[in-house]
């Protein structure tokens, strides 16, 4: 209904302008020709003057329409849906930190890191599209600082596209204290068996904290992480397991 108060709003808004501003040219070329002498009939200084009052009011109510008239026409206009990113769709909100390094996984566990449960993992490999949104996360931070002793693997060459290599992406949710400090990969022909392990920064005075009382697991305070991991080859049809021998969860792509 937007066009029925532009309809309305836009002659309106023409003949008070007119009236405001030409007032006697307006009353000869719109009513002189109603009367018989046009010269003696024609209104005085004081009638002009109320008829520009008047046009000034209604110069107002055509804006007010006009206004009326943009407002409906905006709430009339389909809203666009703001559809879910690549990064929503597989692996939650709000987005993951990326743990982009450069780093050989490990064939056993460390008893004095914590280990931390594997929500999902994303297949990739050669044959397949490689993840390059994940070069959209922010990288990894422990309280806003990334240049973290202690912290796995280390920072990649430009030329390093670690994304592009890796065969697994691995979604961990870990304590917001610690970091990731190792990831466990056990491949048989049949079976890929994946850890990942958390524990504190590297003190500096050489001591060795007690990871397990500083980075429990299940707290509420844990962050969305991602780590790339590359293995001696794709995953292809070996299931994909925790150590002890339970299957993970693939990332659904439908959210």
């Amino acid at each position: 209904m937007g066009w029925v108060w532009w309809f309305i709003a836009v002659p309106l808004g023409v003949a008070a302008l007119w009236a405001i501003f030409a007032p006697r040219n307006q009353w000869r070329s719109l009513f002189s020709w109603s009367v018989a002498n046009a010269h003696t009939a024609e209104p005085g200084g004081a009638a002009y003057a109320s008829r520009q009052i008047l046009a000034a009011l209604a110069l107002g109510s055509a804006l007010t329409m006009i206004v009326i008239a943009m407002v409906a026409t905006m709430g009339n206009e389909p809203q666009e849906s703001s559809a879910p990113s690549d990064i929503q769709n597989m692996w939650g909100s709000p987005a993951p930190l990326l743990v982009y390094r450069t780093f050989q996984t490990a064939k056993s566990v460390d008893d004095s890191l914590v280990d931390v449960p594997i929500e999902s993992y994303l297949s990739v490999n050669d044959d397949e599209y490689p993840p390059l949104y994940l070069l959209e996360l922010e990288p990894f931070s422990r309280l806003g600082t990334t240049g973290i002793p202690g912290y796995i693997g280390s920072e990649p060459a430009e030329t390093d596209s670690t994304i592009t290599r890796a065969d697994v992406v691995i979604h961990v949710r870990g304590p917001l204290l610690c970091i990731p400090r190792r990831v466990v990969a056990v491949e048989t022909p049949d079976v890929v068996q994946l850890a990942v392990q958390y524990g504190l920064p590297t003190p500096s005075d050489g001591s060795k904290p007690d990871n397990v009382e500083a980075c429990p697991v299940g707290e509420d305070l844990s962050g969305s992480v991602l780590i790339p991991v590359r293995l001696k080859d794709p995953i292809g049809e070996r299931s994909v397991e925790s150590l002890d021998g339970t299957p993970l969860a693939m990332a659904d792509s439908e959210g």
